[in-house]
């Protein structure tokens, strides 16, 4: 009885520190922006970087803030209800306790969700790269938890990367973010600007065949697209497409659905047209 309380406390504690690190990196990013705000202020320019989020007070109207200090107050209740629980024996300690893990599932959409405020790419309206890595990392949790099958599909519109012109480049990527809105249907897929040029989809709960469905809708919404300085093959506007579908096991790493499905998107642009590729 005494390991299986000593492994559970553990595994609490795991869980936890999980939620500490991400309201952490949540903290530092928001810190960060608001340092970068100062300086550019100070200097009385704007960075050059542009995948680099913008000022966020500058993005947030009222009806922002509202929604923000809502988020905030329910993660501070969805907390307080998870420190009483375990306080009161209400709540077990332990990653097999159900109790627990919906209290802790709770906190996590809220720290994401609150992360959302910070981690948005101003130029096309679509979480970036610090939101996607947060986002991965409660999906795959997930899935270990449900043994259920996690789906990423990392995709860019060939030839866009080789174009230099800056205003032309963010037009066409904010354009193509715009045409993917019919390509994600579902509320629990997500969708962000996962580098430059190149775009990444995380499906949860998506097998093979729904994956593929995804995939099909992308090349088809994007090859309709007439697109300034891309040139168009076979009638269609090019897109390079890489696909993993995955259920990952206890002790494997998100990491490797990236590799994997980066390694597929890698293969599909060596090929001419366009092109889907499994992992």
């Amino acid at each position: 009885m005494s390991e299986n309380n000593n492994q559970n406390a553990a595994e609490s504690g795991d869980i936890m520190q999980h939620i500490q690190d991400m309201i952490g990196g949540l903290l530092q990013n928001a810190v960060g922006k608001m340092q970068k705000a100062d300086t550019e202020s100070q200097l009385g320019g704007v960075s050059a970087d542009r995948t680099d989020v913008d000022d966020l007070s500058a993005q947030m109207g009222i009806e922002d803030i509202k929604n923000f200090v809502d988020v905030m107050q329910k993660f501070i209740d969805n907390v307080r209800v998870m420190i009483v629980g375990l306080e009161t024996g209400g709540l077990e300690p332990g990653s097999t306790d159900e109790k627990f893990l919906e209290g802790y599932m709770a906190t996590a959409d809220n720290v994401l969700e609150i992360a959302a405020f910070t981690s948005k790419d101003p130029l096309t309206g679509l979480s970036n790269k610090y939101g996607f890595d947060n986002r991965l990392i409660l999906e795959w949790n997930r899935a270990v938890r449900d043994k259920m099958a996690l789906s990423l599909v990392i995709f860019s519109v060939d030839g866009l990367k080789e174009i230099k012109d800056s205003e032309k480049h963010d037009e066409i990527m904010k354009t193509v973010s715009d045409t993917l809105e019919n390509s994600i249907k579902r509320t629990t897929d997500f969708i962000a600007r996962w580098s430059d040029s190149e775009y990444a989809a995380l499906l949860p709960i998506t097998e093979d065949v729904g994956a593929s469905i995804v995939a099909e809708r992308i090349r088809i919404e994007i090859g309709s697209m007439d697109i300034p300085g891309i040139a168009k093959k076979d009638g269609k506007t090019p897109v390079s497409i890489g696909v993993c579908v995955h259920t990952p096991e206890p002790g494997e790493e998100p990491v490797d659905i990236i590799n994997n499905a980066h390694k597929a998107y890698i293969e599909a642009k060596e090929i001419e047209g366009s092109v889907i590729v499994f992992a």
